[in-house]
């Protein structure tokens, strides 16, 4: 009987990973072999949603990767309907010309190419047997003041900083690419760590996390927002109430009604609130968010075919190691705005890549995100879980806005902040250790 069983898992196993590689099939079919004309939209559109779905319901194990999917799911769903399906909803006057020329179908095509490559880094068999889903309550926090309180005074500054103020007066999409806002959630995150016992610094860090959602909103930076709003409930609230597959759903439907509410707001602040409602739920599943920051990945889609952007790009990878402050390339949506297409920001993870090897650099980042995911969740440890949280927090960042706050905010400078209180803690605890023993009378 146990033979038996131990058979029909190995089977089921095998039947999991065959329609893996059907969906890649599929899906390179319709990249590659597919006519390129927008009239195919729909399908492409269709397919990512499914695909997006498919992905959710396969991590589901692991609340972590749960969340990250979830997150990238969203974002998938609306460009899927509003962008594919429905060939852009609301989208704004300007952008039609070039939504509706090829570049947008390979901006579509890249994003199905994405997701079936990394589907199959995340198997079945890993996400059950070998991926680690840490509860931050199982992690052994550490007491330091000096951090505690240097990173806490850091954060509020940020605060009042990460911000243009003359943005406030806007009406208009508001895409905030300043990394200190990045930066902050990972100071908290640290901060949080080494703050075990601190009730006046969990309670500054309570009292900040508001202060930001508030400060982010009044901005109308609801991405940002959605940061705060996450990295608090994975540390705060988790531990006593758990979110389901569906429960993240019905949370997702009340999020997107209420940013498209500021949404509607800020565009016309003095309309009736009866008008605000309607016009709210006519959007539906759009997200100006999203279909900007889409609109931003066709503009950065269409630049490699007008122009040799090799060259740029490996600059953009540049700024990536050694930080992009005095560079043009390290915001390739402002670069692409300035010198082909205008855009308002953003350009998801998957153009950035286009940008520099067209599909090819597609796949490459797709690889590179399976082989990260695949590492970092399969880890236990301080480390790990600061890395396990901060990537599906900052997965809107990321995916949305281009693979900096991934590859940088995270694997760079939150590594470099990381080992830098690493080493400062060590020298405290063992000075502390020393002046101890010297302390003690001799007998």
């Amino acid at each position: 009987m146990a033979i038996w069983a131990q058979r029909k898992f190995k089977i089921s196993d095998l039947l999991l990973i065959y329609f893996d590689i059907f969906i890649l099939t599929i899906s390179i079919i319709v990249v590659f072999l597919m006519s390129d004309s927008i009239k195919y939209l729909p399908i492409i559109g269709t397919l990512i949603i499914v695909l997006s779905i498919y992905l959710c319901f396969k991590v589901k194990g692991n609340e972590k990767l749960l969340f990250l999917f979830a997150i990238v799911g969203f974002i998938n769903i609306s460009i899927g309907l509003s962008d594919g399906i429905l060939k852009g909803m609301h989208v704004a006057a300007w952008q039609i010309p070039l939504r509706e020329t090829v570049y947008n179908v390979y901006t579509a095509k890249s994003i199905l190419l994405f997701l079936s490559i990394l589907n199959p880094f995340l198997s079945h068999h890993w996400i059950k047997n070998k991926s680690v889903n840490l509860n931050h309550e199982g992690i052994k926090r550490k007491d330091n003041l000096i951090i505690a309180y240097i990173g806490t005074l850091t954060m509020y500054i940020i605060l009042l900083m990460g911000y243009d103020v003359n943005a406030l007066s806007g009406d208009g999409y508001v895409s905030n690419s300043n990394p200190l806002i990045e930066y902050a959630i990972v100071i908290f995150v640290v901060v949080w760590f080494y703050s075990d016992k601190s009730i006046v610094i969990n309670i500054l860090l309570k009292i900040y996390a508001l202060l930001y959602v508030l400060y982010s909103m009044s901005f109308g930076d609801r991405s940002a927002a959605f940061l705060m709003i996450l990295l608090y409930y994975l540390l705060y609230i988790n531990k006593k109430y758990k979110l389901s597959i569906t429960k993240i759903f019905i949370l997702a439907l009340i999020a997107i009604t209420l940013s498209n509410f500021v949404a509607e707001y800020r565009t016309d602040a003095s309309a009736d609130i009866s008008d605000l409602v309607q016009s709210t739920f006519e959007r539906g599943l759009y997200s100006d968010t999203v279909s900007y920051s889409y609109y931003a990945s066709i503009t950065i889609t269409a630049a490699p075919h007008i122009d040799d952007t090799f060259d740029y790009f490996i600059e953009y990878l540049k700024s990536l190691v050694v930080g992009g402050s005095n560079s043009e390339f390290s915001n390739l949506a402002n670069f692409v705005s300035g010198k082909y297409f205008y855009n308002v920001g953003g350009g998801l993870y998957t153009s950035y890549f286009y940008f520099g090897f067209g599909y090819l650099g597609v796949i490459f980042g797709a690889s590179i995100l399976g082989i990260v995911l695949r590492k970092v969740y399969s880890h236990k440890g301080s480390f790990a879980i600061i890395y396990q949280l901060l990537i599906p927090v900052l997965a809107i960042r990321w995916y949305l806005y281009g693979p900096t706050s991934i590859y940088r905010s995270i694997f760079i400078v939150s590594t470099i902040l990381l080992l830098i209180c690493f080493i400062f803690d060590k020298l405290v605890r063992n000075e502390t250790i020393v002046n101890n023993y010297v302390s003690q009378p001799s007998k």
